[in-house]
């Protein structure tokens, strides 16, 4: 459990001290949140197998100084910018090795902190695999998967555009929500229990897809949303007979090999919140990194098809994207798969989640970065620029 100091302190805590559903997305509270969601939603496991953890290596480099931009535009250390965007935890690869590694607020090595929507990229992998296998066809619709869809506003758009944000779709209003919190989430928190059910409210992931309103075609926007991820692991659940964490643990997590066990939030059902809800370790992440910028091959295997994440890494449709949101923080970029594409001079690509977690690659520059964070904030958050500046400044570091 990790602990922090004046937040649920004591045995048992001090009630000025604890958290709730009107306090866990703020700081101190976030943090805590972050690093032991599992205290406070039910979870699954995800096996990491029975083999030894696979080995990394260390050629640690004093980076702690390094001319960075900080939020002012000014220059300034690395450190002190880790520190200024609430960084829980920053590793950095490079051509296999781990040169700089970084734990702030008391986060330890082996602690598992929530990843976010960089769930949505590890549920990818389990998809490409399962495609490669001939199990998937991404030209198919969700309702040829699973006729209960049928009707439903994602029911007729392909797993591809589910993988690709572009079902035609709009998120329900969640009104009475914390302004911190927004309507962004559309009613996962509420499904997973961080915050409480309202007689509006979504029961369960599977009620939380079939209620989302239609609006527009398929493959004609982009539109960033849980819902698509979450139909998508719906189709998964139904073709296999099997849950997203035994797909994860076997295809993706196992041959890995890594350090522990991740974990998925759950809802009453069991079904995984597989578009948030993945909790792993800082050195784990940096292993799906270093498999990715590989072409998919890591510990001695081929994990994820090279010819899958080919098609990833040559990203998405710009014209969608440069009509989103998104476009201030990536201005050239691109959403293929369920990740984000730079389409910069250093072929980054990229996991990204709510509150600064990052799972960030550069092929050019033989670069990975994993990042953890507790940064409170609405969407779209002010540091999602200052992020995409960092990490490209250290790509350019290591050409």
């Amino acid at each position: 459990m990790y602990m922090h100091p004046t937040v649920m302190k004591g045995f048992p805590p001090a009630p000025e001290t604890r958290l709730g559903p009107g306090n866990w997305f703020q700081l101190p509270y976030l943090r805590w949140s972050l690093l032991n969601r599992s205290l406070q939603v039910a979870t699954a496991n995800v096996w990491r197998g029975d083999a030894p953890p696979s080995p990394l290596s260390f050629s640690p480099q004093a980076l702690d100084d390094l001319p960075v931009t900080g939020l002012d535009g000014l220059p300034t250390a690395l450190l002190a910018q880790l520190q200024a965007l609430e960084a829980d935890g920053f590793l950095v690869m490079h051509r296999g090795r781990v040169v700089y590694e970084r734990y702030f607020h008391g986060m330890r090595v082996h602690d598992q902190h929530s990843s976010a929507s960089v769930s949505k990229s590890f549920l990818s992998l389990v998809v490409g695999n399962l495609a490669a296998q001939g199990v998937l066809d991404l030209g198919r619709t969700a309702e040829h998967y699973v006729p209960d869809m049928q009707g439903s506003a994602m029911g007729g758009a392909t797993l591809q555009q589910l993988l690709d944000m572009s079902a035609g779709i709009v998120r329900p209003t969640m009104d009475g929500r914390p302004g911190e919190l927004g309507t962004q989430d559309g009613g996962v928190f509420e499904v997973i229990g961080l915050m409480p059910r309202k007689p509006d409210s979504p029961q369960d992931f599977y009620d939380f897809i079939l209620r989302k309103p239609a609006q527009g075609g398929h493959g004609q926007a982009f539109y960033y949303d849980n819902g698509q991820p979450e139909a998508v692991a719906w189709v998964l659940r139904r073709v296999t007979g099997r849950t997203i964490a035994d797909l994860m643990s076997e295809l993706v997590w196992a041959p890995l090999a890594p350090d522990r066990d991740a974990y998925y939030s759950i809802d009453r059902t069991g079904a995984e919140f597989t578009a948030g809800g993945l909790g792993l370790t800082l050195r784990d992440l940096a292993r799906a990194g270093e498999m990715l910028r590989c072409e998919g091959h890591y510990n001695g295997r081929q994990i994820v098809p090279a010819a899958y994440l080919a098609d990833i890494r040559a990203g998405g449709d710009r014209g969608h994207f440069a009509r989103s949101r998104f476009v201030s923080a990536l201005p050239q970029g691109s959403y293929r798969g369920l990740f984000w594409h730079t389409h910069d001079d250093v072929g980054g690509f990229l996991a990204w989640g709510r509150f600064g977690q990052r799972l960030y690659v550069s092929p050019r520059a033989e670069l990975v970065i994993a990042q953890f964070s507790s940064a409170p904030g609405g969407v779209p958050h002010p540091f999602d620029i200052p992020l995409v500046r960092l990490h490209h400044e250290l790509a350019h570091h290591f050409l």
